[in-house]
Order: structure tokens, then C-alpha cells, then sequence
């Protein structure tokens, strides 16, 4: 009979431990559980149930306790599992609980897995577990940064933990590096490209893939449907990029393809720069100096590189064949002899060897001067010298560079004057505000303006506006705001009061205009013309001849402000390789300096000559000729025009165009729809809508199968239908 109660008793407690309802109860500060009739099942003996993340919810017949600041494990049946050792114990997935303990010689948490028996499945040595995908994201914690890798639900180690990042992009596993970029991996941890990218999206079934600026399509499996080399794929379809051939000019065996936009080229540097939507590449002889990484370039500067890296915001500094100097800034500034780097608000100074010259960072830095750099240290400014040695102490409000090598521009106590880099004052700070501008220094204060030279005497006081005249070389243009006239003060120091309606330069001379007329300046003050002479415009200033207009006629006036060719004409142009063109009676012909006639007025039209050769127009078309009036090119052509090279572009009356050299023979005869004189001896024409390469002999260097071609530095750049 005893046997059979206890077999009946253990029935009816197996069936409640098994219903739902089951729940948490507090007793006596001590907690237990009861079940949906309130039976007490689990004693409440317990400091606290539930999870170390506040919930408290009971997995099947599991729930963990907390007893001495850890927790353990426990069923229903009020056995231990496992003692309270935890410092983290939850709920994970199925029958699985993360479990955390404390590592040695640290507060940190290590995490694992424990299953309903208490026994480890994954070691507890994680910072971080996740779920994904059917497999476990774990992590470390390194050198202030999370690494990701992982792991199976059997603890097989299928990503070592070296990325910053592991997650899901659709149902694709996707891991991330320190640059921003990606690599698919099957569920196995097997990389289903060999190659990182940069960006990663579903589209449809497959995933749009996009490395270095180009797109392609990829499927689940990490199969390419369609290659990473178009512009665009999207709804409306593929967009192709222009096929580019680099070609290399007298070794066209030196040869590279690329898909881009456009290349572009940078002189100084002798490179070439492909641009591929939003990307730039930077193109060696054969070669891409940055692969796999994001970068814009910012700067090239005397065989460095700065570029900023697009995927996370950090400048870096190379040089040009690809060599890293300095990288992980916010931003870099770059002079002609320094970079200034920029990192958390602090300020570095780097020569162009590479090397920081300053020991401790600066508040603000400036462009430098005579190699020396202002910076800012304690709210103040002072200077250093190339080699990061203070030559001026930290006590302006503000400097700037002056056009002296040895002078700079300083503010103290909001008033502004000059001091040299012996941190001496050659102009005391008492004016409102100081610039300079070729040999002079403008103080202004109050409505007055000071010119003082660079010893800092004053030149001129006035109680007018001053600053800097357009198209001079130091001069400066004083203005009278009420009487609306101007005035100018000449780059030797010659002052004119302001008077006139407007102030020029011609040639390093001065015309001045008032309702009178013209008056015409050297920099000394020397009156070269007055308003007496009558002249109404000077034109231009070539070989020591001004061009001038006297009764709406045209003529000469030399230096000594003497008229040396009447101004009898009707039109003129300037003396170039001593004849000018001159016009009477509706025709061109030439005179020289003496006044001569060397051709006689026969043209329509005409240019000034180059070396030798000049262009002319009769009513059968366009020629060239020669300083003794002979037809090198017979005047039959439909225009000409002379080229930046000095050869000259014909075009016949059919619009077919060739080439004319220097001496008036022509290079090749005029049967193309375009052409393209170059530097390089080299001529890019077209025809029936194709582009190729002619050389000066006229033979065909290219053939005529291209869309674009350019001519850049040493470089042939061929663009594909």
C-alpha cells in the first residue's frame, strides 16, 4: 500500500511539474515557485529566481538562482544544476543559457554556453555571443576594440576572431574589416569571394556587389552573374563604363586597360587619375596604386599624396608610388612645404620627408612662410622653423603672412601692426587693421589709411580708401568714397591724388582718365602723355610701342610719350617681330617701326606675325605669308587658324581640316572632320565619327578606332566604342 501511494504521489507531482502556469513566489524575502493552483513545487529558499538580466521568465523546467552576488542553475525539482559561479547567467536558445564569469585579474566577463545539465557546449572565454544564421558570433575585446569571428553551436572555431565586424545582409554572412569592407562567407565560415568589398545589398535573389567604384551581381552561393566592372545596375539595367587604353608614347608595348569615367592627369606629378563614379584610382605605368580601399584624393604635392578614405572619414599621407607615410587623421592641410595633420582638435607639423616635427600637438596651426609655421599654443600665437624649433614666442592674438621673407603680421591686444621673425616690431600695433601688398604695408585707423614700406616709415597718410590695383605689380588704387574718383599710388611709391574717373595699367605704365582725357604715367611720376596730346584710349603695349587712338584714328606713341607713327589709320593691331597690321581703306596691309609700308593694304583681315608668318584673308579665303609679302599658303582656304603649338590648323571649303608647320608646309593635307595639333609631335584627328594618332611624317600611329583619344604627359589615352 505505501508503494503504491509513493507510485501515485510521484504521478501527480511529475504531471504538475509538467503543467503550464508555473511562476515565481517570494516568501520570507526568499523565493521559490508555485504552479497555476499555487502547490508550492520549488521551496522558497532562494535569495533570488530568474535571470541576471531582470527577467524571470522559467525555461521548460530550468531556471537559474542567485545565491552569494552569483548565479547557478536549477530544476524545478528543486535540484542544482550547478552552483552559483555565474556572473551572468540568461537564456540563449533552446535548451542553451549564456554563462558569463569573471576573468582573472579583471572585471571583465568571459561568455559561453551551458546547456540543461550544467555542462559547457562553448567555452566561456567571449566578450560577446550572438545567434546568426545557425552558427554563434562571437567577439574579444582588444586593444580598446571588438574583433568578431565565428563559432558553431558544437564550439568549432569557424572565423577566427580578426574582424570588426561579422552580420547578416539578407541571408548572406557577411564579415567586415577595419577599412568599412565586406566579404561574404558561407554558413561554414568559407569565403565565397577571395577579394574584399565595399558595399554589399540584396537584389532579388542575388546580392548587388560594388568594389572600388564598379558593380556586379552575385548570388547566394558567391557566384558572379554578372562581373564587378559596370557603372550601374539597377532596375532599368546595366550601365557600361568607357573602355580606357593607357598607352605609354614611343613604347606603345607599355600598355593598361580600365573601365572609368574620365582619366585625368596631373602634370607635376606625372600622374593619371581615373575616376570611377564616386572613386578615384591613381594610375602607375601598369598599375593601381591603391587597391581595395576607398579613397578620395585631396592633395598631390611634391610626390606625396593626401587622400581621405571614404568608408570611415581618416586622412592619410603617401607618396606617389604607393608607400605609406602617415595615416589616421581627422583632416590634413598641405603647403608647399609642410602637411599639418589634424587629430582629435590637436594639430601636428609634418615636412615633406614625412617626419613631425613638432614634439607636443598645437591648439591651430597656419600656413607657413619662409618655411617657418605659426602656431598656436595657450590661446596664443608664435612661430617655428623647419625644424619644429620656436623662433617667435607664444604672445600674438593672430599673425599672418606678410609678401617679406622676414616680416609677418601680427595682432596684439586687438590692434595690428608688423613684426619681423627676430620678434621685433618694425611696425607698432596701433592700427585697426595692416596688409600688405607688394613693397608696401596698409594701416588703416579710423577713416584714414597709412603707406609705409617695409622699414616701416610712412609714405603717405590719406583720408581715403587704398587697395591693391588690379593687374599691377604692387601698385595700389586710392579712392575718394564722396567724390567718386580715383587716385593710385605706383609700385615705386609715386603718389596721384584721386581725381580721375579710372585708373589702369598698360605694360607697367599708368593711364589715367578724367573727362579731360587721357593722361599716361610711368612709375617714377614721369608724364608721358597729358590730356593736351588729345589721346582717347591707349590700347596696348608691345616691343616699346604704345597703341593709341587720337581723332578716332589709330597710331604709335613711344616710350618718351612721342608720337612715332601717326595715328592716321583706320585700325591697327600691335607691333609683333617689329611690323604691326594696319587698316586704310578697308584693307590690312603691315608697316614697321619707322613707319614704312612693307605690304601694301591688299587684305581683308589679318593677324600680327609669328614667327615670321602672318594669316591673311582675301575674298577667295585665307593664306599665310611672309615678311616680304609671299604666299606660303595660297589664299584659297576657308579659315585658318594658328595653333598653341605655332603650327596652323586649314580648313577647306568642305570643313575637312590638316595641318600647316611653322615654316608654312604641310604636315598632313586637309581630309579629316577634326584635328588636334600636341606637343608631342603627335596629331589626334578624326573622320566619319572615329579618332586616331597621325604622326608629323603623316603616318598613322593609332588607328582610327577609337571614340576619344588625349594626349596627356608621356601618356596615349585611348577610349573604346
Amino acid at each position: 500500500m505505501r508503494i503504491f501511494c509513493l507510485i501515485f504521489m510521484m504521478a501527480v507531482c511529475s504531471i504538475s511539474l509538467h503543467a503550464e502556469g508555473l511562476h515565481i513566489i517570494t516568501s520570507g524575502g526568499f523565493q521559490g515557485v508555485a504552479n497555476s493552483e499555487g502547490q508550492v513545487v520549488v521551496p522558497a529558499i532562494y535569495e533570488r529566481l530568474g535571470w541576471s538580466d531582470g527577467e524571470s521568465a522559467i525555461v521548460g523546467s530550468t531556471v537559474g538562482f542567485y545565491e552569494n552576488g552569483r548565479w547557478g542553475l536549477i530544476n524545478i525539482k528543486s535540484k542544482k544544476i550547478s552552483s552559483a559561479k555565474y556572473a551572468i547567467l540568461k537564456p540563449f536558445h533552446d535548451d542553451l543559457f549564456e554563462a558569463g564569469v569573471r576573468a582573472k585579474f579583471s572585471n571583465r566577463v568571459q561568455r559561453g554556453l551551458i546547456d540543461t545539465k550544467g555542462r559547457v557546449v562553448v567555452d566561456l572565454k567571449y566578450y560577446t555571443i550572438d545567434k546568426m544564421a545557425g552558427q554563434l558570433r562571437v567577439a574579444k575585446y582588444t586593444n580598446g576594440k571588438l574583433r568578431y569571428g565565428l563559432v558553431s553551436p558544437g564550439n568549432e572555431v569557424l572565423v577566427p576572431m580578426n574582424y570588426a565586424n561579422i552580420h547578416l545582409v539578407g541571408e548572406l554572412l557577411v564579415m567586415e574589416n577595419d577599412q568599412n569592407q565586406l566579404k561574404p562567407i558561407s554558413r561554414e565560415g568559407v569565403p565565397l569571394l577571395a577579394y574584399w568589398v565595399d558595399a554589399l545589398s540584396a537584389y532579388g535573389e542575388d546580392y548587388l556587389v560594388e568594389k572600388e567604384g564598379y558593380f556586379g551581381v552575385m548570388t547566394a552561393a558567391g557566384e558572379l552573374k554578372q562581373p564587378i566592372h559596370f557603372k550601374r545596375i539597377d532596375e532599368n539595367g546595366k550601365g557600361l563604363f568607357p573602355n580606357w587604353k593607357v598607352k605609354l608614347i614611343g613604347d606603345e608595348s607599355v600598355s593598361m586597360e580600365i573601365l572609368c569615367d574620365s582619366i585625368v592627369y596631373h602634370q607635376t606629378e606625372d600622374l593619371l587619375i581615373a575616376h570611377v563614379n564616386r572613386t578615384e584610382h591613381i594610375l602607375a605605368a601598369s598599375d593601381l596604386l591603391f587597391k581595395d580601399q576607398q579613397r578620395q584624393l585631396r592633395y598631390i604635392n611634391q610626390g606625396f599624396l593626401v587622400t581621405e578614405n571614404s568608408a570611415f572619414g581618416q586622412w592619410e599621407i603617401h607618396k606617389t608610388d604607393g608607400r605609406e607615410i602617415a595615416t589616421g587623421f581627422d583632416s590634413v592641410a598641405v603647403d608647399a612645404h609642410y602637411f599639418f595633420t589634424k587629430s582629435r582638435d590637436q594639430w601636428d607639423v609634418y615636412n615633406l620627408f614625412g617626419r613631425k616635427i613638432n614634439e607636443r600637438p598645437f591648439q591651430a596651426v597656419g600656413h607657413s612662410h619662409a618655411r617657418n609655421v605659426p602656431v598656436k599654443k595657450n590661446d596664443y600665437w608664435g612661430w617655428i622653423n623647419f625644424t619644429g624649433e620656436r623662433i617667435v614666442n607664444y604672445r600674438y592674438d593672430a599673425v599672418v603672412p606678410a609678401t617679406h621673407p622676414d616680416h609677418f603680421l601680427a595682432s596684439s591686444y586687438r590692434k595690428w601692426g608688423v613684426s619681423s621673425f627676430a620678434d621685433e616690431w618694425l611696425i607698432l600695433p596701433e592700427y585697426d587693421s595692416v596688409y600688405a601688398h607688394g613693397q608696401f604695408y596698409i594701416g588703416t585707423r579710423g577713416r584714414a589709411s597709412y603707406v609705409l614700406n617695409h622699414a616701416g616709415e610712412v609714405l603717405h597718410s590719406v583720408p581715403f580708401e587704398v587697395s591693391p590695383l588690379a593687374d599691377s605689380t604692387g601698385a595700389l588704387r586710392i579712392y575718394d568714397r564722396v567724390a567718386g574718383a580715383s587716385g593710385v599710388i605706383t609700385h615705386e611709391g609715386y603718389y596721384v591724388h584721386p581725381q580721375y574717373q579710372s585708373v589702369s595699367v598698360i605694360g607697367g605704365y599708368y593711364e589715367l582718365v578724367d573727362s579731360t582725357g587721357v593722361t599716361l604715367l610711368a612709375a617714377d611720376g614721369r608724364e608721358l602723355l597729358s590730356p593736351k596730346d588729345g589721346v582717347e584710349k591707349v590700347l596696348t603695349f608691345e616691343e616699346s610701342f604704345f597703341h593709341i587712338i587720337e581723332d578716332g584714328k589709330h597710331g604709335f606713341v613711344d616710350t618718351n610719350g612721342k608720337l612715332r607713327i601717326a595715328n592716321r589709320y583706320d585700325s591697327a593691331q600691335y607691333f609683333q617681330e617689329g611690323y604691326a597690321p594696319i587698316k586704310l581703306m578697308g584693307k590690312w596691309g603691315f608697316i614697321d617701326k619707322s613707319e614704312i609700308l612693307r605690304i601694301q593694304p591688299f587684305y581683308l583681315s589679318s593677324s600680327v606675325y609669328k614667327n615670321g608668318l602672318a594669316i591673311v584673308q582675301v575674298s577667295e579665303g585665307y593664306g599665310l605669308i611672309t615678311r616680304q609679302g609671299e604666299e606660303v599658303v595660297a589664299t584659297r582656304w576657308k579659315y585658318i587658324e594658328r595653333l598653341g603649338t605655332g603650327n596652323y590648323r586649314v580648313t577647306d571649303w568642305d570643313g575637312k581640316v590638316g595641318l600647316v608647320d611653322v615654316n608654312g608646309r604641310f604636315i598632313v593635307r586637309p581630309n579629316y572632320d577634326s584635328l588636334e595639333d600636341t606637343p608631342k609631335e603627335l596629331i589626334i584627328a578624326s573622320r566619319a565619327g572615329q579618332k586616331g594618332v597621325l604622326d608629323y611624317k603623316g603616318f598613322t600611329r593609332v588607328p582610327f578606332d577609337y571614340t576619344d583619344i588625349q594626349i596627356k604627359g608621356d601618356y596615349l589615352l585611348l577610349r573604346d566604342n
